[in-house]
């Protein structure tokens, strides 16, 4: 696939030291998406040390009134916390995904 970009991102991306404008792109989009990857892991990191266990055997065990570790947080706090850590496992597979293709020249199909 052939990209035909405006002259002056050319230029402009050769004298800040790039190849080609797509060559800017794909690394600062990586840097972006290298961000967001390490964002969405540090909010799965947190559900993990504070319940223990990975989002997998927390769904597992919730749903058990009497279990001991998961009973001293409220059903609301688990409720709202289980949206956030699907969601954040949800957009680390995302973003990792995207970094993964950019560092390594694929395009996403």
């Amino acid at each position: 696939m052939s990209i035909t970009l405006d002259p002056a991102l050319e230029r402009t991306a050769h004298a800040l030291g790039y190849q080609s404008a797509v060559d800017f792109a794909r690394i600062e989009l990586g840097h972006q998406a290298a961000q967001k990857v390490a964002y969405f892991q540090s909010r799965v990191d947190l559900y993990e040390q504070k319940y223990g266990m990975s989002l997998e055997t927390f769904l597992q065990r919730v749903s058990d009134r009497e279990d001991k570790d998961l009973k001293r947080f409220g059903v609301f706090e688990k409720e709202d916390d289980v949206l956030d850590w699907e969601d954040s496992l949800h957009s680390l597979r995302f973003y990792q995904e995207q970094l993964d293709l950019l560092t390594h020249g694929g395009a996403a199909r």
